[in-house]
Formats: structure tokens, sequence, C-alpha cells
């Protein structure tokens, strides 16, 4: 999960009251802030004249911060904050604190008011209670997930799968306002790789494997061809330090890197279907976030009775997304029938559903908290049961207005809010249902 790095520091001005408090409040609500798992590097001194802001603003540059949090020991000039802003520009949070004679809040919204001017990425945050210090958190965590999308790197093997125009991405949209780079290379070149992991190798990983899961009706050299494309996907990846990976899978190479998928989610990369790019990139933004694999889907069936939908793909997922290990069973692909596939009904929990689509001008990405309910194995691939919280027509309306893709990445938690400030932050329209 996130682990984000601010700076932390206090302002004030001289003649204020309440001016002679700036440095203990500095040190007390750094620890503050840092008890909350933050990594927080805290300024040597408060801000109070420009000098202090350009050895602020050094202090965070030189610890790459991911955002700068500013509370107001009193009401400051605004102008202290630009200056330090112009040695590290990040997202900043204001923080004003009770107190009709400091003028702390006053002068937390007039800096917010410049800020906003200048189109300066900016919260506003007021009092010192628990629902302020969560706010700090939120707006910290989506200020970092900014960050590591801008550095991430995500490749695709193949191109988009035929047939499904709605995956096709334009590199320079996504790097440009996304964030990630893309890595690319073609299935010929992966499938070479493939043939040349040792079988010894790859036996030793395929026997373990078979240990931890409920059943295996799958033939044996299935099997070693999935546990080999996990060592090859595994040494492309470390190559070049990607976060994720999809693939053009749909329709000759079924069932050929599933289980590899399975098992790189559980260390932390994102593995995506039928070479669909954007919803990787979604499925990156909710792994940061959550901590925890996600879920590759389609939306599948919708049931008006309890307002639930059903989702589900081949068989891809990571074994802790699984209601019980002993549900897993390695099986061939559907249509197909050859290859081999994880596949499980998912554990219930609060999730949030993502759905990410479009280009430059069209950038959409659709969100959805909601709960997710035991279901059973009633399609084979790794099927999610969710209760939707509106009517499942208000929800299919909504689907059809704003023309969201059939690709949904569900991850466990409910971190709608920071996907909201992070369609801020990047400038994307974001559709909340409700």
């Amino acid at each position: 999960m996130l682990k984000p790095r601010i700076g932390f520091t206090v302002t004030y001005h001289p003649q204020e009251v309440g001016a002679q408090e700036a440095p203990e409040l500095l040190a007390k609500y750094c620890q503050v802030l840092r008890g909350l798992g933050m990594e927080v590097i805290k300024a040597n001194e408060p801000l109070h004249d420009a000098k202090t802001a350009v050895q602020n603003g050094k202090t965070f540059r030189e610890n790459q911060v991911d955002a700068i949090c500013v509370l107001l020991a009193t009401w400051s000039s605004d102008e202290l904050i630009l200056d330090l802003l112009e040695e590290w520009d990040v997202p900043i949070i204001v923080w004003g604190f009770p107190g009709i004679h400091t003028g702390s809040l006053c002068g937390a919204q007039q800096i917010n008011c410049v800020l906003k001017e200048l189109s300066k990425p900016c919260k506003l945050v007021y009092r010192d209670d628990e629902s302020s210090i969560q706010e700090i958190l939120s707006y910290s965590r989506v200020a970092s997930l900014k960050r590591r999308l801008r550095t991430a790197k995500l490749g695709l093997i193949g191109y988009r799968t035929e047939g499904m125009t709605e995956t096709a991405f334009d590199e320079f949209d996504l790097k440009g306002i996304i964030g990630p780079r893309i890595v690319h290379t073609d299935i010929g070149k992966l499938k070479d790789m493939i043939e040349k992991v040792p079988e010894s190798k790859a036996m030793e990983l395929w026997e373990d494997v078979k240990k931890k899961v409920g059943g295996v009706f799958v033939k044996e050299e299935d099997g070693l061809y999935s546990a080999k494309a996990y060592f090859a996907l595994k040494d492309f990846i470390e190559e070049n330090s990607l976060s994720g990976v999809t693939i053009k899978c749909v329709y000759d190479f079924m069932g050929r890197v599933c289980l590899a998928f399975s098992l790189l989610s559980e260390e932390g990369i994102v593995c995506g279907c039928e070479g669909d790019v954007n919803s990787l990139a979604a499925m990156f933004m909710l792994y940061e976030l959550t901590g925890v694999p996600v879920h590759n889907t389609d939306l599948l069936d919708v049931y008006g009775e309890d307002d639930s939908v059903i989702l589900s793909h081949c068989g891809s997922g990571g074994f802790s997304l699984a209601e019980k290990m002993e549900y897993i069973a390695l099986k061939p692909v559907r249509l197909a029938e050859e290859g081999l596939c994880v596949l499980f009904p998912a554990h219930p929990g609060k999730v949030t559903l993502v759905n990410l689509v479009g280009r430059k001008g069209t950038y959409r990405m659709c969100v959805i908290k909601a709960e997710a309910v035991h279901t059973d194995m009633i399609f084979p691939g790794n099927p999610v049961k969710v209760r939707l919280p509106v009517r499942v027509n208000e929800f299919l309306e909504i689907v059809s207005k704003e023309g969201v893709g059939h690709h949904w990445m569900i991850g466990y938690g409910d971190v709608e809010k920071e996907l909201m400030q992070l369609g801020s932050l990047i400038g994307i329209r974001v559709v909340s249902i409700p």
C-alpha cells in the first residue's frame, strides 16, 4: 500500500497572535502525521519570510516529497507559499486551525484562493480533529499515487484484441495525462523466452503450485508451460522495471499466461487481459491504493431482485482473492478448452470498481463503491458478485449515457474518495455511482 512522503511546515506572521506557538506546532503535528503511517519530512524551521520559504522548499525538493502540508499558526502572507512552490512544485495541503484571534482560517482561505487562481493543485483542510487528519492522509495518498503514475512503466505484449476497438489507447495521451510509459514487445518474443526456460525450473514451480490449490484438471504439459510463462514474464518485467503487464491473449494465446498472472499479482505486479492498457492503468491505481491484488473482469449479468451484478474473466486472479484456497481449481480456459486458468469464486468484502476508457479530451473514469457478496462458481473464471448502491436499471442507464467500457477492475476496500481526487489532480472526468 502507498506510503506517502510529504513535506510538513508551519507558517506564521511575526505580528499575529499565536506566532510564538509555531515551533511547537511544527514538532507536534509532524509526529501526528507520522503516526498515520506517512513518511514526513519536517522543515528545519517554521515558514515566516522569503528566506525560510526557500529553505523549506529546498528541503522538500531534496527529499522528493509527493505533497506539502502547510499548517497556519496564524494568518500568513500568501506570497511565501508561492516562494515555497517555486522550489518544489507539488500538490499542497493548506491546513487552517481554529482560533478567532490568530487569523489561521482567514489566511488558509486566502492562500487557497491564490493557488486556485494559479491552477496549483491544492486542498483546504480546517480544524484539528480526526476528520481533518484523515483528509490530509487521503489527499497525500492521492498526490503520492499521481507521482507513482508518472514514473510507472507498463508492459504491452502484442496489440489489442481484434474486435475490441474500445480497448485502443493513445500512447502519448496515456503518458501526458494519466502518467505511465509503455514498454512494448510482441508475442513472438515472449514465446521464445518461454521456450528457453529450463524444464527443471518450471517443474519445481509447478509442483509447488499444485500443492496450494484445491484441484488440478489440466495436462501436465500445460502446467509446465504456464510455469515457464511465469519465469519469462518475470524476466521481461524485471529487465524493464515494469509495474504491470497486459497481453493480447484472445484468441490464439488463451490460457497460456493466466497462472503466471495469478502468481505475479501476488508479487505486486498488476496483470491485465486482452491488451487493454487503459484498464491496466486502472488496475495499477487500485493496487497502489489498496495494497492487494485486483480483479480484472467483464460485466456479465445483472440481477434486479437484489440489485447485484456478476463480473468475471477467464481466470487469472491472485490466489488471495479466492473465498477459500480449497475452492481454487486449475482447469482449461473456456471456449478453447486448453491451456490453464485459475478458477475460483471471489471472497466477499467492501470493494471499489473502476472503469477507465478514452483518450485526450474523452478520458473518463467510472467509480463505484460497493459490496462483494458470496457467489457460487456460476462462471468458469473468477466470478465476483457485487451488490450495487443503485438499482441495476439506473446503473445500466449511467453506463449507456457515459459510454463506460466493458472491462471493470475491482479492488478490495473503499478508495472512492481518493480516486475522485485523483481525477481532479490529473484532469480527467470521474463518474461516480451513485
